[in-house]
């Protein structure tokens, strides 16, 4: 199995964000589902997809996107032949367990999961880079009773089986207190408890072997520990006495040949989409994460910590403000040349001369350097210059006509300054920059370019940067660049040759919250967005999606709730001077999720070395402070990728956006 390289990037589908490391895992029980599904095939076992698993292939060919694993279901005599052959089939990484968190013999449920977690670079080679422990769980069927009432009272022995094993395993009691439901069940089925000490393992021998009390019997099947407490969860056993073969991820599995019945005793109305909210224990890996920050150490790599210093923002002057800085000096000069003149000060009119030429000589070989000969700005200046010298040369004449003269250069000064201020807009603009890195994310700027490249006062430069992919361990593998798959209409800037030290544009725009946080991809460290904001006094993040509103007190929204860690409380958007969202409501969703990122909620403090705790805690006390600064840096103004919906679309992005621009 070999899935591509854009399976595992961030993607947002049904108005669901999913993040990388959850690709990660999908394509970990990928390989695993691999594993069963060619050991299967090899003994002639018989396996289906089932669950979320076969609801997204039936459905879309793929995950539902708020999906975490993968399920595989069996008869149980199909199951039997596969738990006798699968020891020595899998690969070495994998483990047969039939039983909780890898343990054999006990549970109710079987899995062939990965059996370690630690960056050895064989396991995430083989593992598309997912670090943590992956499994696929099989589910196993067998028949009820066609008699109801014997099904009752089968039931009602599960049922106290249930609880004694429950019993033992929070208490860890022993056989000698469950004398009487020992030898009921002694009586009921051929099974004779033999070990003290091994009696939870026993336990749910019993339990699978009266699973088994009627198989080969019955019309119906069941996963009969979880049918104990929902009991219209049942299959009619005709539909999985046959297959048929649906594509998944682009990879054709067995289904139940009848699996519209299944989905339809699942699910109900399976074709309706119906988000699966609630966080719980989702995702199925986090729980992982400590351990590995712990066994890792000062080589975790992969969650981002606040410091004060993030939100610093150095004062950038590039060359449009150094020229209307140039240009307003020269008001200020001229003004102070007629004050001086006015009052008969010549002396002091003629040693300001020299400076105002200096300076204007200065400022027009860099216009030059810059644009070329014979710009309209640079003639204004030299024609600054020549009134210069005249207004230097009628005070220094003894006629008495040179005072006029005088006068007449003054207000030639003051003309030459007024069209300077102009043509100095028309020619040096405010230069946007944009740095997408991928096309098929360019569709969230076009309409903002399209409306940007339509003011004079403004130059518009597309600059598609290079992205990497990540291994497991962080560092850097294949580089990608798509700047020959952009439109063709719209010009390209080489990002070889750009130099932003020189260029320092007035705005640069990302649709990614660039930095070394997403463990999936990433750009050039150059491009992170610390390092951007060197560059340009104004760096603003627009993401390159939109998903359905998330209200974070609605626990249905849990799991889009959290995923907006990885798209959040990242350094993008605390670097970033404006981020632009979809909605007021979804402003309101970044802002308490960076609130609750800065109490720690992510729990990072207590697996930090020292040094971050010191700057958690300052961060902590500066948390109302940090959060007033992100409620001005975060717009709700809407996305082009929403249309014109009032309040959401190109036109509010495009205004919100001017108004940025015109702070410049």
């Amino acid at each position: 199995m070999n899935l591509a390289a854009d399976f595992f990037y961030d993607e947002v589908r049904d108005g669901f964000y999913i993040p990388g490391m959850m690709k990660r895992a999908w394509g970990a029980s990928m390989k695993i589902l691999s594993e069963i599904d060619r050991i299967c095939k090899k003994y002639d076992i018989h396996y289906f997809i089932s669950a979320g698993t076969l609801l997204g292939a039936v459905r879309e060919g793929n995950f539902i996107p708020w999906d975490d694993d993968l399920d595989v279901i069996m008869l149980r005599d199909d199951f039997k032949k596969f738990s006798r052959v699968v020891e020595g089939e899998i690969i070495s990484e994998l483990t047969f367990s039939f039983g909780q968190d890898g343990e054999k013999d006990k549970g109710y449920l079987a899995a062939i999961s990965i059996s370690e977690m630690e960056f050895r670079a064989e396991a995430l080679r083989t593992f598309y880079e997912f670090p943590y422990p992956a499994i696929v769980d099989i589910f196993i069927l067998d028949d009820l009773a066609k008699d109801e009432e014997v099904e009752s009272r089968r039931k009602e022995v599960l049922k106290m089986l249930t609880i004694m094993i429950a019993s033992v395993e929070q208490n860890g009691v022993g056989k000698e207190c469950f004398q009487k439901e020992v030898q009921l069940i002694e009586e009921l089925i051929p099974f004779h408890f033999t070990e003290e000490e091994n009696f939870l393992p026993e336990l749910y021998h019993a339990f699978h072997a009266f699973c088994q009390l009627y198989n080969g019997r019955g019309e119906e099947v069941a996963y009969l520990p979880y049918q104990l407490y929902h009991p219209k969860t049942k299959f009619p056993k005709k539909a999985f006495q046959g297959e048929t073969q649906i594509a998944f991820c682009g990879y054709p599995f067995p289904a139940p040949v009848d699996y519209d019945t299944v989905l339809k005793v699942i699910y109900g109305n399976y074709r309706k989409r119906v988000k699966a909210g609630g966080e719980h224990n989702y995702p199925y890996f986090k729980k992982y994460e400590k351990q590995l920050h712990a066994l890792l150490k000062e080589k975790w790599l992969f969650d981002y910590v606040f410091q004060e210093k993030d939100l610093e923002r150095p004062r950038v002057e590039n060359f449009r403000e150094i020229c209307r800085q140039f240009a307003d000096s020269f008001v200020l000069g001229e003004q102070e040349l007629e004050k001086a003149f006015s009052e008969r000060k010549y002396d002091a009119v003629l040693s300001a001369l020299p400076s105002l030429q200096e300076r204007a000589v200065i400022l027009g070989n860099a216009i030059e350097e810059r644009k070329g000969e014979g710009t309209e700005s640079v003639c204004l200046l030299e024609g600054f210059c020549e009134s210069l010298f005249h207004l230097h040369s009628s005070l220094m004449a003894p006629q008495s006509s040179a005072m006029e003269e005088s006068k007449m250069q003054l207000e030639r000064l003051r003309a030459l300054l007024q069209n300077l201020h102009a043509a100095l807009e028309k020619e040096i603009k405010r230069q946007v920059i944009f740095l997408p890195h991928s096309a098929k994310h360019f569709a969230s700027l076009r309409p903002l370019i399209d409306a940007l490249r339509e003011r004079e006062d403004t130059e518009v430069k597309l600059m598609p940067i290079p992205y990497f992919d990540c291994l497991g361990d962080g560092s850097l593998s294949e580089m990608h660049y798509e700047g020959e798959n952009f439109p063709k209409e719209y010009p390209i800037t080489d990002y070889r040759s750009y130099n932003f030290a020189a260029e320092l544009p007035d705005c640069i725009v990302m649709n990614s919250p660039y930095d070394a946080f997403n463990p999936v991809w990433s750009v050039d460290p150059f491009f992170y967005s610390e390092k951007l904001k060197q560059y340009t006094n104004k760096l603003v993040y627009i993401p390159w999606f939109v998903t359905d509103e998330i209200d974070s007190e609605n626990p249905e929204d849990g799991k889009s709730f959290y995923n907006m860690r990885y798209y959040v409380t990242v350094p993008g958007i605390i670097h970033a001077d404006y981020t632009i969202v979809q909605s007021e409501g979804m402003r309101e969703a970044y802002l308490e999720k960076i609130s609750r990122f800065l109490e720690g909620e992510e729990d990072l403090e207590e697996n930090a070395g020292n040094a971050d705790r010191i700057q958690r805690k300052e961060a902590l006390l500066n948390r109302k402070d940090v959060l007033e600064q992100m409620e001005k840096k975060i717009i709700g103004a809407g996305s082009c990728l929403l249309g014109e919906k009032a309040g959401q679309g190109t036109k509010e992005v495009a205004e919100a956006f001017r108004k940025i621009l015109e702070e410049l």
